[in-house]
């Protein structure tokens, strides 16, 4: 069943934000050219975009379970891929790299315990979108080096 989002949990800026169709819209830039990880990637993109739609359209904190399970779903295979790349081509900070992922397993958890308990699915959708913006801009840019060695 779905939960209409009351308007008054939505900031001004927003509202203002959720009038752009896309939450995420993919840059070229985002490419790591590495086909398997970029198809990951613009899956993960697009399950934040959907979670977006699903708020758009008053859906509310009932949006958070599906797009939980298909973020995390999507996270655990993008996450072994990596693992898997890295240690074939040696990356040395492997066991640093496996915490990380755990750490954003939990870190999930807990945004959509926060969004469940505020009544706020916009809490979890931020997480995910500063996530993303870390993952790309900060680990990606420690271990796309030696991903490119595959090649």
């Amino acid at each position: 069943m779905c939960t209409r989002l009351k308007d008054d949990l939505l900031s001004p800026s927003m509202v203002k934000i959720m009038m752009n169709t896309l939450y995420i819209v993919w840059q070229e830039d985002s490419n790591l050219h590495i086909p398997i990880i970029d198809e990951q990637h613009r899956a993960i993109v697009a399950t934040i975009n959907s979670l977006f739609y699903f708020i758009q359209e008053g859906w509310g904190v009932g949006a958070l379970r599906p797009t939980l399970a298909m973020i995390k779903s999507n996270s655990m295979f993008h996450f072994k891929t990596e693992e898997g790349l890295l240690e074939k081509v040696g990356y040395p900070d492997l066991k640093k790299h496996a915490e990380l992922q755990k750490k954003f397993l939990i870190d999930i958890d807990a945004a959509a315990r926060e969004s469940i308990e505020f009544q706020d699915p916009t809490l979890l959708l931020k997480f995910l979108k500063n996530w993303w913006l870390h993952h790309l801009r900060s680990e990606h840019q420690l271990y796309t080096p030696y991903l490119k060695r595959i090649k």
